[in-house]
């Protein structure tokens, strides 16, 4: 550049300023703006015209006004600031972290007139900063180790929770390869991991084992991700490690306890029992364990003995034969048994071993076994030390630790309950045999059925009445395939289903079931009655059913109904004609204008009305005995049927209001004129039984896919007692019948009627709160036919 182009070279000067991306700013030596470039426009926000003239001051926050006297006293030093970095203030008020470069600008005789300074804003690379070493903290702090390590497995960094985990401080790891920390049969896992990672997957919860400083292993489970640069470009990647070292000691110990449970719930026979125990210990627990048990004299007598070894079980029983358990000893198992508390010895010395044995021929014996570490846990019953379950290691080297007596006092537990089980079983099976003897030439069936429903017991005659060759073949046999054997029907000739059965449906939580069955093509009837055994918690333990046979009294009750059906038809036939000639009798004395005549003959034909209903009753029980009840089906307004029924009670009656509440909609399928007949005798049996009140309610209304429809009093109630069986046929509650006579057939036919529509009836009362009857039916679906019914379908 020329000395003689000044006004050139200012302008080059200008336009460099002006397309700086750093803002340029001139001051004179009193703070004075005297040059503001386009670039401090954008960062400050103000314009060049708003700020030449105007102090410095304008950008700086009042609080830092004194760092710019310690700048102007620099410059005027004629010293350069490199790099300062500082908060100046925009117009809008925000603030902006900046770096400052100042330099002083001086004449031509060189002298220091003013100050040139460049601002750039480093904002964005502080909050870079501060995010890093937040980040940085938090990974440092944070309760799970982060390993940071280079694409070739170079550790970078390590935290605390790290060094917590392995051992390593960060000082011994940084820069060492991270397969440092993997043992030596899984360094190949090293690169299986880092394949992956330059594929760009990341490694979800790799569940392995890592090697601390001090040689011991601990399971963890890895997450390793890929770490790329801002080009992104692989450079490393991350690991995160979560010990789960007590949750595979806790799954451990988990699976241990579920095979021991296993194999207890395998066999009940004594011996049995010991061997499958010990051999379940070995080798998962020791390397070798004895059961010892209580002898008759108090003593304890090796019961079963296992180990990885056979050279090792002769030299356990050499030393017992040889060297029996002291009973007085202050340690082993003679101190367990006294006290009822496990112990622990993590590690035997050979001091422990001089100082528990008594002999030197002892002492030699006990260090050929060369045991290393033993728990000695008592095994307990009925709250009694019953024996000593003791674990030892010799060659695996294993020592326990407070958590392996847990466990160990776990299976102790389990054991002792275990054998106190077959002992008690094995007495059973003795007192059983004796019982058998006995209910083997009893005249009734005993069948004993256990919680899930299968046979535990069941005598000769239990077998003959159930159509069965022998008891032995009821054993463990489901329903289904005894009654597809020999078919149950009850005393309509239906065919029973299992959870009909008395003991089923005791099993469901009936406290007594009754029921009489055939076996099907046999003339042979048995009235089956079940009931249940409880445990102390009121849990069922077995239902025992007892099976009577009353073939012979079937046989009279079905002679009685012939003669009841036989002598119903013989009365309809002379009813009806007194019904005839009474009618006849009404109209002439109507004529005549007898009144007394024409009372006593209303009263006659009154009681007419109730013999027809009786007789017709009776006939309806002899047709469903002999299953020919005949049911005219057909769809039809529930709702409909209830109100013409309701309205014909209530014209019978002005001792009661009859109320209706709650509204169905439904069409049902079935015989009105029977059904009807269900809810007549409903209602007359709630006007009957409640004499003081004044009203009978019926409701109406839907639950889920039925219609319910109840009948409530408020009259004398029945006790819980009889609710079951109010049903029954001929069945009458106490000595209520004399007030309120009547024979007992009633609700028996409604039952009946109902069960024959898919429905049901039950009663909801308390002695003297009155009563309600519900009736369910089910509600005819949409899709069903609602056409008129087929008048010559029927139904049996």
């Amino acid at each position: 550049m020329h000395l003689h182009q000044p006004l050139e070279e200012l302008g080059i000067y200008e336009a460099i300023i002006a397309s700086s991306d750093d803002a340029i700013v001139s001051k004179t030596l009193e703070g004075i703006i005297t040059s503001w470039n386009p670039a401090a426009v954008s960062l400050f926000g103000y314009t060049a015209q708003e700020a030449i003239g105007q102090s410095v001051l304008l950008i700086i926050p009042e609080e830092l006004h004194a760092e710019e006297k310690e700048i102007l006293a620099t410059l005027r030093q004629g010293k350069r600031i490199e790099h300062f970095e500082t908060v100046r203030q925009r117009k809008d008020g925000t603030r902006i972290e900046v770096s400052l470069s100042i330099s002083p600008v001086k004449d031509r005789n060189g002298t220091i007139v003013g100050a040139t300074k460049i601002a750039r804003d480093i904002s964005e690379r502080r909050q870079a900063e501060r995010a890093r070493l937040h980040l940085a903290a938090l990974v440092e702090s944070a309760d799970t180790p982060i390993i940071g390590k280079t694409s070739e497995g170079i550790i970078t960094s390590w935290n605390r929770a790290a060094q917590h985990l392995y051992g390593y401080s960060a000082q011994e790891v940084v820069g060492q390869p991270i397969t440092l920390i993997f043992p030596v049969d899984r360094q190949d896992e090293f690169i299986t991991i880092m394949e992956r990672i330059r594929q760009g997957e990341r490694v979800e919860l790799y569940e392995t084992v890592r090697q601390c400083k001090d040689g011991t292993r601990v399971s963890v489970s890895v997450v390793v991700s890929p770490i790329y640069d801002h080009g992104g470009l692989l450079i490393g990647a991350s690991d995160i490690a979560h010990d789960i070292t007590e949750r595979k000691r806790v799954e451990a110990q988990e699976q241990i306890l579920a095979q021991l449970s296993q194999v207890l719930a395998s066999t009940l026979d004594y011996q049995e029992t010991l061997t499958a125990v010990a051999h379940l210990a070995v080798p998962r627990l020791a390397d070798w364990c004895t059961i010892e048990l209580v002898n008759a004299a108090g003593h304890l007598e090796l019961a079963e003995f296992a180990s990885i070894d056979p050279e090792q079980v002769r030299r356990v029983r050499t030393l017992r034969e040889r060297f029996p358990v002291d009973p007085d000893a202050p340690r082993g198992g003679a101190q367990v048994l006294r006290s009822g508390h496990a112990e622990l010895y993590p590690e035997i010395t050979d001091e422990l071993l001089v100082e528990a044995r008594r002999n030197e021929e002892e002492l030699a014996l006990a260090r050929q076994i060369g045991p290393t570490s033993a728990m000695l846990v008592p095994l307990v019953a009925r709250g009694k030390v019953t024996g000593v379950f003791s674990l030892i290691t010799t060659t695996s080297g294993r020592h326990y630790n407070a958590f392996d007596l847990t466990l160990a006092e776990e299976v102790g537990r389990r054991i002792g309950l275990a054998l106190e089980n077959a002992r008690l079983y094995r007495e059973v099976q003795q007192s059983r045999d004796q019982f058998d003897i006995i209910l083997q030439g009893v005249a009734d069936g005993i069948i004993v059925y256990t919680p899930d429903n299968r046979v535990l017991y069941a005598n000769e005659v239990a077998a003959q009445m159930s159509g069965v060759p022998s008891a032995h073949e009821l054993l463990d046999q489901p329903d289904e395939i005894l009654l597809t054997t020999s078919p149950l029907i009850d005393e309509q000739g239906q065919t029973l289903s299992p959870e009909a059965l008395p003991h089923c449906r005791v099993l469901a939580g009936a406290q007594e079931a009754q029921a009489t069955l055939s076996v099907q093509g046999t003339e042979r009837w048995v009235q089956i009655i079940s009931r249940p055994v409880r445990t102390q918690s009121g849990a069922v333990a077995m239902v025992i059913s007892i099976l009577h046979d009353i073939t012979e009294r079937m046989r009279v009750e079905h002679r009685k109904d012939e003669f009841i059906s036989m002598t119903s038809h013989e009365l309809k036939t002379p009813v009806t004609s007194l019904k005839g000639f009474t009618h006849v009798l009404q109209r002439r004395l109507t004529k005549q204008g007898d009144e007394q005549g024409l009372s006593y003959l209303a009263r006659m034909d009154a009681q007419l009305d109730k013999l027809t209903r009786l007789i017709s009753d009776l006939l309806d029980i002899s047709r469903m005995q002999a299953g020919k009840l005949a049911l005219r089906i057909e769809a039809f307004e529930l709702d409909e049927l209830l109100n013409e029924i309701v309205d014909n009670v209530q014209a019978t009656t002005t001792s009661h209001q009859l109320r209706i509440e709650g509204h169905t909609g439904a069409q049902v399928i079935g015989d009105p004129d029977r059904l009807g007949q269900v809810f007549i005798n409903l209602l007359t049996n709630a006007i009957k039984y409640s004499p003081e009140a004044g009203h009978i309610i019926i409701h109406r209304f839907h639950e889920g896919k039925q219609v319910i429809v109840s009948v409530q009093d408020f009259g004398i109630g029945i006790d819980q007692s009889h609710h079951d069986r109010i049903f029954e046929r001929f069945y009458q509650v106490g000595p209520e019948e004399k007030t309120y006579p009547g024979l007992g057939i009633g609700l028996y036919l409604a039952r009946e009627i109902v069960s024959r529509h898919q429905g049901r009836i039950w009663v909801e009362s308390r002695k003297g709160a009155g009563s309600a009857f519900f009736v369910a039916l089910p509600q005819m679906e949409p899709k069903e036919h609602t056409g008129p019914a087929d008048p010559t379908k029927r139904e049996g």
